[in-house]
């Protein structure tokens, strides 16, 4: 039987899952088997860095809409560095894609995405000390 609060969790939980589909899901597989996506995805990714740079804002993004759906997050951050997890899982649905072993181009992305995850982490909390210094300028007056 669902509870109200399970229905309200789930709800809550569902861009979060939504992104995380997105983040672990072989594109460059599929942009094998679509070409009209393959050249969109060469065109906006031509250059290692550029390669880096989408990694590492995606997996910000997802740690940031992770902070922002589970609060529990933001004072546990062993259990917030777990999320790598998803990309380990993109570089495997990946690698299946492609039929290969890991190289070094593997390992990196998963660091990049490690930093990504840093980066979300760094920005939630900088968003959570502006709020609250505003909340205390505002009692102050």
């Amino acid at each position: 039987m669902h509870t109200f609060s399970h229905t309200l969790r789930s709800r809550r939980a569902a861009p979060l899952l939504a992104l995380l589909g997105f983040v672990v899901f072989p594109f460059e597989w599929l942009g094998e088997h679509w070409h009209a996506l393959g050249d969109l995805i060469v065109r906006t990714f031509p250059t290692d860095a550029q390669h880096a740079v989408g990694h590492a804002t995606l997996f910000a993004l997802l740690g940031g809409l992770a902070l922002a759906t589970f609060p529990a997050l933001r004072g546990r951050p062993w259990r917030y560095a777990l999320m790598i997890l998803a990309g380990v899982a993109q570089e495997a649905l990946q690698l299946m894609g492609k039929g290969r072993g890991l190289v070094f181009d593997d390992g990196r992305d998963v660091l990049v995405d490690m930093v990504g995850l840093a980066i979300g982490w760094g920005l939630f909390w900088l968003a959570q000390r502006a709020r609250r210094s505003r909340a205390l300028n505002a009692e102050r007056r």
